[in-house]
């Protein structure tokens, strides 16, 4: 069945009659434990996406068609614990900047 997608858009069995749908390639077949996916204009064979972690996010590059691990901005990864004498060196500065997790 021919597809058709119009500025990039997710490839359709049909159009609204509007100009600027062309016609897209075939989709690919799908190996066992990859993903088909519509990118930039082109069918993409690829793994699934990694499971994100606390303050980090998996990230598809286009470019070398690979995910990259991102660091989220504004994440504070948990604390490590703290002895007392270290506690008690630190600034009220530093001590107002302390985050806690699972309280």
């Amino acid at each position: 069945m021919p597809l058709f997608s119009k500025n990039g858009s997710i490839p359709k069995p049909t159009t609204d009659g509007t100009n600027g749908w062309v016609l897209v390639p075939e989709m690919p077949a799908c190996p066992d434990g990859k993903e088909v996916v519509w990118l930039n204009w082109e069918w993409i064979v690829r793994d699934p996406k990694p499971v994100d972690t606390d303050g980090f996010q998996w990230n598809w590059n286009h470019g070398d068609r690979a995910w990259v691990e991102c660091a989220l901005a504004g994440f504070s990864a948990p604390l490590a614990a703290l002895t007392t004498e270290q506690i008690a060196a630190l600034s009220t500065e530093q001590l107002a900047n302390l985050t806690t997790t699972g309280l």
